[in-house]
C-alpha cells in the first residue's frame, strides 16, 4: 500500500495502512529492537536508537547514511496511549524551532490505518521529510509483513 501525504502551511499529514493488527504496528514505533529495522531513509545504513516510552520520556534517532554522514533526531514524548497514540516533539540539526510529531493508530478490519502529522514543518525542508517518511514506512510495512509470515 501507499502513503497519502500532503503538506499544508506547516503541517505534514501521512497515512498509510499497515496489513497488521494495531498493537504490532504501534509496538514497531516504541520497542528500539524494532524501530532500528525501519526507521530512516531509503540511505540510512544504521540506525541506533533509545526511546523511553512513556509521557516526558526521551528518545533519539540516529543514522548513518550512505554517503558518509550521520542525521540525528531526538525529543521527548508527549503523549502516550498504547496502542492509539503516539506524540512527541522533535528536534534536529536542521531546525530551532521544535516540530510536532502525532501519530494515530487505528483498527480497521484487521488492518492499521496510521495518520502521522508533523507540525512546524517549513516548506523548503517538506520534500526530504516525505521521502524520509515514505521510504520508512515502506521498510516497516515490509518488517510488519515478515513478522506475519514468521509467526
Amino acid at each position: 500500500m501507499t502513503n497519502e501525504a500532503r503538506y499544508e502551511n506547516g503541517r505534514l499529514t501521512i497515512t498509510r495502512t499497515f496489513d497488521a493488527p494495531r498493537t504490532a504496528v504501534f509496538d514497531a514505533w516504541i520497542k528500539t529492537s524494532k524501530v532500528q529495522l525501519w526507521w530512516g531513509c531509503h540511505v540510512a545504513t544504521d540506525v541506533q536508537s533509545t526511546i523511553e516510552p512513556c509521557v516526558g520520556g526521551q528518545y533519539s534517532h540516529q543514522m548513518t547514511l550512505t554517503q558518509g554522514g550521520i542525521y540525528q533526531n531526538q525529543g521527548r514524548i508527549t503523549a502516550y496511549d498504547p496502542p492509539k497514540l503516539l506524540a512527541y516533539e522533535m528536534v534536529d540539526p536542521f531546525h530551532n524551532d521544535p516540530m510536532q510529531v502525532r501519530i494515530e493508530f487505528s483498527e480497521q478490519g484487521g488492518q492499521t490505518l496510521v495518520r502521522l502529522t508533523q507540525d512546524n514543518l517549513p516548506g523548503t525542508y517538506t520534500q526530504v521529510i516525505m521521502a524520509g517518511w515514505s521510504a520508512g514506512l515502506t521498510k516497516l510495512a515490509q518488517l510488519l509483513q515478515e513478522e506475519t509470515i514468521d509467526s
